[in-house]
C-alpha cells in the first residue's frame, strides 16, 4: 500500500519524465500502481487537480479551432496555453474515474449523481494535513513559476536578463556571472 508521501514522488516523477512518452509512462508505471492500490487514481487525481488549480489563465487548455475545424498537432487535438505533463496525466486520470463510475451505475442519472458526489465529497474537499498541504503548495509555486517562464506571454527584456535563473556561481573575482545560454533560451521560448 502506498504512503501519502509516495504520491508526491509520483508527481515529481511525472513532471520530470522526458525520455518516454506519456502513454508509455501510464502503461509501465501508473496502471500497475492503480492495480495494487485501490484509490490510487482518485488520490493522484485530487492532488494534481489541487496543484493545477488557479495556475491557468482564461482560455488555457481550450481546443484550438481554425476555420471551423479542430487543429491536430502530433496526432492529438491542439490545445491553447502551456501544457505540463501533469495536465496530460490529469486527462487520463479523469477518464479512469469516469470509466469506473460508469461501470458502477446503471443509468445516466445515477452516473451524474455519483460523479457529483465524488467531486463534492472527495475531489474538491481540502482535507490535507498541514504538512502535506505545505509540500503541495511548494510544488504549486514551482508549477506557477514554470508556467510563467514557459508561457508565450511577453516579459520585459530587463526582467529576462536579470532573472535569478540566469545567475550562476562562476570561478571569478566577484563569484557571480550571467548564464548567456539561459538568456538566449528565454528569448527563443518567446518566439515559438
Amino acid at each position: 500500500m502506498m504512503q501519502r508521501n509516495d504520491y508526491l514522488l509520483i508527481i515529481e516523477e511525472i513532471r520530470n519524465i522526458e525520455k518516454i512518452s506519456i502513454n508509455e509512462y501510464i502503461e509501465k508505471r501508473l496502471i500497475p500502481l492503480s492495480v495494487e492500490n485501490s484509490f490510487f487514481v482518485e488520490t493522484l487525481y485530487k492532488d494534481i487537480l489541487y496543484l493545477l488549480k488557479d495556475i491557468e489563465e482564461e482560455g488555457d487548455n481550450d481546443l484550438v479551432i481554425e476555420n471551423g475545424d479542430f487543429l491536430i498537432e502530433d496526432g492529438d487535438f491542439k490545445i491553447n496555453g502551456y501544457q505540463t505533463r501533469l495536465d496530460e496525466i490529469l486527462t487520463w486520470l479523469h477518464m479512469q474515474v469516469v470509466r469506473r463510475l460508469m461501470l458502477e451505475t446503471n443509468s445516466p442519472i445515477q452516473f451524474s449523481e455519483k460523479l457529483e458526489n465524488f467531486e463534492k465529497n472527495f475531489l474538491y474537499k481540502a482535507n490535507y494535513t498541514a504538512e502535506y498541504k505545505n509540500k503541495l503548495d511548494k510544488i504549486h509555486q514551482s508549477l506557477r513559476k514554470e508556467r510563467v517562464q514557459n508561457s508565450s506571454k511577453k516579459k520585459s527584456i530587463i526582467k529576462k536578463i536579470f532573472d535569478p535563473d540566469n545567475l550562476e556561481l562562476k570561478p571569478n573575482i566577484m563569484g557571480v556571472g550571467f548564464n548567456i545560454n539561459e538568456i538566449i533560451n528565454k528569448f527563443r521560448k518567446q518566439d515559438t
